[in-house]
């Protein structure tokens, strides 16, 4: 997509320019059957924009783009003193790495217009894009300098870098902008949100505490600071900057929001509770159901399951086909041992997503634990192919079939899985159980061994899966030797 989508909604460009007062369609056939010698720069633009945006949509897109790159073409020879043309066309050839056509096209026009920011900030993008950081920062700071105090070039030029990648040099632009007071942070948080690239957000976060630096009263900025360290999972720094964003402006909702869901994630559930409880007296109740599913599973992590799932069967009423929702509702009473009553809330998240892993997986754990056997039996080997690198479906299935009498088709399938996910030290250890249990001693303790020697502080799983493992001198032997091993190490 074009940075230039509709060419900055330029007003001089209109006053100065011919602004396009008109039929697009029938400027397109004009245009396409040459029943005119002379278009207006105006009237490019529309046929540019009208090109461009069927592109890569339009079946015919090559009938699109041909015609796109011909305005362009045009637009540059017919009006060279008009910067946007040449931007467009070293746009598409920078997409295409035609570095020394595009800077051909940029000598051409500067030297029409030698001192045009817009000009120079392309050719900064350009030598950034094709590996030249020094030449790019260098231009990119003369580039600051002419332009001087301007904001909304600032601005602009921000976002420019940020819409073709190239983060690092944002940092000068941003440093710039926030000393002539530009508004920098919603140009930053639309870049965050389209992002989940934690090298990316981490370029971006020094900006963004550029700006509180200068401004720490700036609730906005605190709260994009925080989406940005909720993105890279630091939820402890994402609540502390939350929590400003609120304790400066009360009445930020999105802050709020934010603010429960760090609290979730670090387990404060009693915390979200309580902010939700206080946020549906402040705000509107419908303003609140982003956090509702938080509000609704916290219930039930502090015992409240009731109210839990009357909160839940309210999110289902105003969104019945939300799969998370009918499976969360269906778990807090799997949680409760009510697989009867759970199964058929768990059956309609999966029936809504069946590409959710967890959703068969829990499905499948229901009926194991209310006795359809059949049924679990099929879904383990209907998930099994699907999923077949999620170790807990195999750690699940494997209890299934051992609790079942079937230990020697739960060695199997467990050794299935470690070949579909050779780095899961917990099925390892269950290896080493099932071989054990199996009367395979010896085996089971060459497992362990690997298993010890890989992460000696999960053995713990051995134990929660065969108890009785306990009472096997070898095996404790053998754990208690690693665990001194590496005490004595440490």
């Amino acid at each position: 997509m074009s940075f230039f989508p509709s060419d900055w909604e330029d007003e001089d460009f209109e006053e100065n320019y011919d602004s396009f007062q008109g039929d697009v369609d029938g400027l397109v056939s004009d245009f396409e059957s040459k029943s005119r010698d002379t278009f207006t720069a105006r009237e490019l633009i529309e046929l540019f924009r009208y090109y461009s945006s069927q592109i890569p949509d339009s079946p015919d897109h090559f009938h699109s783009e041909k015609y796109a790159r011909m305005v362009i073409e045009i637009g540059i020879q017919k009006f060279p003193y008009i910067p946007i043309f040449t931007l467009h066309m070293v746009e598409w050839l920078m997409r295409e790495n035609k570095y020394r056509k595009a800077h051909k096209y940029l000598e051409q026009a500067t030297a029409y217009t030698p001192f045009e920011p817009s000009l120079m900030m392309m050719k900064s993008i350009l030598l950034s894009h094709e590996g030249a950081r020094k030449l790019a920062f260098d231009t990119l700071n003369s580039t600051i300098e002419i332009i001087g105090d301007d904001d909304a070039l600032l601005e602009d030029f921000l976002d420019m870098v940020l819409h073709y990648e190239q983060y690092d040099l944002a940092e000068p632009i941003a440093k710039k902008a926030i000393k002539v007071d530009a508004d920098i942070i919603p140009i930053l948080e639309k870049y965050l949100s389209k992002t989940e690239e934690s090298h990316i957000i981490e370029m971006l976060i020094p900006a963004i505490e550029a700006q509180i630096d200068k401004d720490p009263y700036m609730a906005e900025a605190w709260f994009v600071l925080g989406s940005a360290q909720m993105a890279l999972s630091d939820y402890e720094k994402a609540l502390t900057a939350q929590d400003y964003a609120v304790t400066i402006n009360d009445n930020f909702a999105d802050a709020w929001h934010a603010l429960a869901e760090c609290h979730y994630e670090l387990q404060h559930f009693q915390i979200v509770i309580d902010i939700y409880e206080n946020l549906i007296i402040k705000f509107p109740k419908k303003s609140l159901e982003p956090i509702d599913g938080l509000y609704a599973w916290s219930l039930h992590e502090v015992g409240n399951s009731i109210k839990s799932r009357e909160v839940y069967k309210q999110i289902l009423k105003r969104s019945p086909n939300d799969a998370e929702c009918w499976y969360s509702l269906g778990l807090t009473l799997q949680h409760e041992n009510q697989f009867n009553i759970a199964i058929a809330y768990l059956e309609k998240a999966y029936q809504l997503d069946p590409t959710e892993a967890d959703y068969g997986i829990v499905l499948a754990a229901a009926y194991f634990g209310d006795n359809q056997t059949e049924k679990w039996q099929n879904l383990y080997e209907e998930i099994s192919d699907a999923f077949p690198f999620e170790p807990e479906l195999w750690l699940d299935w494997g209890v299934a079939l051992y609790e079942t009498g079937q230990t020697e088709k739960a060695l199997n399938i467990t050794e299935t899985a470690l070949e579909n996910n050779p780095h899961s030290i917990h099925l390892l250890y269950r290896l080493s159980a099932l071989c054990y249990l199996s009367g395979n001693h010896d085996l089971s303790l060459m497992v362990l061994e690997k298993a010890l020697e890989f992460d000696s502080d999960e053995y713990h799983t051995l134990f929660i899966f065969a108890p009785e493992l306990k009472k096997s001198v070898k095996i404790m032997a053998l754990i208690t030797k690693f665990i001194q091993s590496k005490t004595k190490n440490e």
